[in-house]
């Protein structure tokens, strides 16, 4: 290779740089978007303020209760309703034939079980719907004190009671919360959806220019002025440059929108609000011996997804380079799209699975690393001293397939055009 094979590439990335940003509906798209995702991290707090407002409003007014018992049973567990729904009734106490009350509680026995009837005074403030809400859940205690009647000693009828699950974690590591976990599998697939959908879009974009400028006049001009090398790297390192201001400005955007809405939360909304998902980081990233969410990880995490992106593009033009005819762009695209494909779906569902080698090679092959790791890295499922490693892994692959793309590039330039499967199939017969 030449040692200024790559020279002049700065002139093709700004020619493409151009024609991208002028293009028809770019700045719309891009700004409609970027509004799109200020709303959306704008909704997610104050929805989150809105619920817990309501939810901490709908505390029932019910005062004195007038127990009328007429069920036989040996205890009634009043204590246990108390302790159960103390948040929600804070003002309730029982009462056997209380004068004065707020709501009159029947409990008589019928033919196939008990009935619960609640009696309202008259004019009383309390509602229809308070009633029956307390009837729901009075049954919970009805269902206790039934078995408390039984006679079984309180050890047994506690095992008897008891539910069973389970959990799993490796020695020495701290078990995370059901909050926790559902971070740590929830955000890298996000991230990995964001991935598959840049490379697709951008892929594709990479491929058309690539293509079209092939066979036309341009070509051969700019060709006077710089090599395939260049040209090809400019066009590139243009789209790539350019995907990822859009994706840094949608994701400041969220961001902002989404600390923003938290302090609306706070101050307008409802002072007591609690922000659960900001709780969860804080605790994955407080977690023994984690990475999650430290600065070093969110370096990573960026350093990767640019890496990654720049691979999945750089793959794009190669496999364009062989298309000699924009006609045959789609013929050739087919393959990229294949790739594109199985690596999302290996580094969506794969680690599901939870198989250490294959997840370990899911993080070294390419295709599957680019989208796998940036999410793995920033939620602490890879540290950052293994994420280093697996990302100078997906440079080197990167850094090689840009020689083997300008060497294709080159060569497919030089032969007119002629399109390598047209060859293939001329050697094959």
């Amino acid at each position: 290779m030449k040692k200024n094979a790559f020279a002049g590439w700065q002139d093709v990335f700004a020619f493409t740089w151009k024609q991208a940003v002028n293009g028809k509906g770019f700045k719309g798209a891009t700004v409609g978007i970027a509004l799109l995702f200020l709303v959306a991290g704008l909704a997610i707090s104050t929805i989150m303020a809105f619920v817990q407002k309501k939810s901490d409003s709908e505390v029932s007014p019910i005062g004195v209760v007038s127990v009328t018992d007429e069920s036989g049973l040996a205890v009634l567990y009043l204590d246990g309703f108390k302790e159960a729904n103390g948040d929600k009734y804070p003002h309730i106490s029982f009462e056997k034939n209380a004068e004065e009350y707020a709501l009159e509680l029947k409990i008589t026995k019928a033919e196939e079980g008990y009935l619960l009837s609640a009696i309202l005074p008259n004019e009383s403030e309390i509602s229809e719907s308070d009633a029956e809400d307390f009837l729901d859940d009075f049954m919970i205690c009805m269902e206790q004190s039934k078995l408390l009647s039984s006679g079984i000693p309180a050890e047994k009828l506690a095992l008897a009671m008891s539910g069973v699950s389970y959990d799993m974690y490796e020695a020495g590591e701290e078990e995370k919360s059901i909050g926790e976990q559902l971070v740590s599998q929830l955000l890298p697939m996000i991230v990995i959806f964001a991935m598959y959908m840049m490379t697709l879009i951008y892929g594709q974009s990479i491929g058309n220019i690539v293509s079209v400028e092939k066979s036309s006049k341009l070509m051969e001009m700019v060709l006077t002025m710089t090599q395939p090398y260049a040209l090809l790297f400019g066009k590139i390192a243009s789209t790539v440059v350019l995907a990822l201001l859009q994706l840094g400005l949608w994701i400041v955007c969220f961001v902002g929108g989404f600390f923003g809405g938290d302090i609306i939360a706070k101050t307008v909304i409802y002072p007591d609000y609690t922000n659960y998902i900001l709780q969860v980081f804080e605790l994955l990233s407080l977690q023994d011996g984690s990475t999650a969410f430290s600065v070093g990880a969110v370096v990573l995490c960026i350093l990767c997804m640019c890496i990654g992106l720049l691979f999945y593009c750089v793959l794009s033009g190669t496999i364009a380079s062989f298309a000699s005819k924009a006609e045959e762009l789609a013929q050739c695209m087919a393959y990229y799209q294949l790739a594109v494909i199985a690596g999302f779906f290996g580094a969506y569902i794969l680690p599901l699975q939870d198989i250490e080698w294959a997840n370990t090679l899911l993080r070294i092959v390419p295709v599957s690393s680019a989208y796998l790791l940036p999410g793995d890295i920033l939620v602490g499922n890879v540290n950052v001293g293994l994420g280093i490693v697996y990302m100078l892994v997906l440079f080197a692959f990167t850094i090689a397939l840009v020689l083997l793309a300008g060497k294709v590039y080159k060569n497919q330039l030089f032969h007119k055009g002629t399109n390598i499967f047209e060859r293939f199939k001329k050697k094959k017969a």
